[in-house]
């Protein structure tokens, strides 16, 4: 009886030494995370509108973000425009295949003139294809006033894109997402 006694004594150090050393990691890392997020979405808007930049150099990109981006929000949508240009990028997010997506499109008038992927879980090798430059490249040129379209033909049209093969399901949640969230932004506009 001794031995168990000391066992399950054992065993509850163990487990507040391994809890509080956690606990402290989480503490002590949670503002580096954080500020990582941070430099990689204002990298994102950056991108979006064209503006090149060191992506090694976070002080660089804070600077370069806090300069040329003014971020404001409107109606539930987050805005960024750029202070040389007539163009504003807008964050959408919304649900996937998987799980949450969120991104930023960049417009100029009724044309999408960026688009980057920010975050998605979706499934590795299919839905996760969304991240590709390829893809997100092919958003550009677009033209959305009207919303736009999941096409399945290969041969999209101005209001269209090309659904990802094999990943049919986060093609519409995208769809979804841009038609609800375009909506919203040219009701504000």
């Amino acid at each position: 009886m001794n031995s168990r006694a000391w066992m399950i004594g054992l065993l509850v150090i163990m487990a507040v030494i391994c809890s509080s050393s956690l606990s402290f990691v989480n503490i002590k890392t949670a503002p580096i995370i954080q500020k990582n997020e941070e430099i990689k979405y204002m990298s994102t808007v950056l991108d979006v509108f064209g503006i090149t930049f060191d992506r090694d150099n976070s002080d660089e990109i804070y600077d370069i973000f806090k300069k040329r981006i003014e971020e404001r929000e409107e109606q539930g949508l987050t805005l960024f425009s750029e202070t040389t240009s007539s163009a504003t990028a807008v964050s959408f997010s919304g649900n996937g295949f998987q799980g949450a997506i969120s991104l930023v499109v960049a417009l100029d008038g009724e044309t999408i003139t960026g688009f980057k992927v920010v975050s998605q879980v979706e499934t590795p090798g299919l839905g996760a294809r969304i991240t590709e430059e390829e893809f997100q490249r092919s958003f550009i040129g677009k033209r959305v006033s009207e919303g736009i379209s999941m096409s399945r033909s290969g041969n999209a049209g101005p209001g269209e894109f090309d659904a990802i093969t094999g990943a049919t399901e986060t093609s519409r949640a995208l769809e979804r997402i841009l038609t609800r969230g375009l909506g919203r932004y040219f009701q504000t506009q």
